[in-house]
């Protein structure tokens, strides 16, 4: 027997491997749509963290913590060809179709909505620009620019909403 079918058995009988059960796995390092998990001092590469690894833009990727525990599957009943289907702690949420992309971001606590043509992020930027140079008609004419309280309270609704948004 080849070493890779000998590792294939000694694995199945370490996690007591049957197809319809979930193996419980810590993500060890994560790598774009794949991460490397740890089985009782094992480690799997390529396990899958969607479906079908492609180069499809259209995706839902929940990508999980590194050092976190996931629970994986294997349709195929092969160990080569798991994916995860249970993750206790995400990294990320990244979901893309049709030019719409959201994604949230555990890493700096920050959320990106944007579309082909615009970001949320760009349009509370402009919001705040159209803001502060705002005039009004009055009975002698233009006003000024609004006042300094203003001024401040746009600063500090932009710097807010740049906590929050990419």
């Amino acid at each position: 027997m080849d070493k890779a079918a000998e590792l294939k058995k000694l694995l199945r009988v370490i996690v007591g491997f049957q197809n319809s059960l979930p193996i419980p796995a810590k993500v060890v390092e994560v790598d774009g749509d794949s991460c490397f998990v740890e089985i009782d001092g094992l480690v799997l590469t390529d396990v899958k963290l969607k479906a079908t690894i492609s180069d499809n833009t259209d995706h839902l990727l929940i990508t999980p913590k590194v050092g976190t525990n996931v629970l994986l599957m294997s349709l195929t009943g092969e160990l080569d060809n798991l994916t995860v289907v249970k993750i206790d702690e995400v990294q990320s949420i990244h979901f893309k179709q049709n030019g719409l992309e959201f994604l949230v971001d555990g890493s700096d606590g920050k959320v990106s909505v944007k579309n082909n043509d615009t970001s949320l992020l760009d349009l509370f930027g402009e919001l705040k620009e159209l803001i502060s140079k705002i005039t009004v008609s009055t009975g002698v004419g233009p006003s000024g620019t609004p006042l300094p309280p203003t001024i401040q309270s746009l600063t500090l609704f932009e710097n807010n909403f740049k906590k929050l948004l990419k």
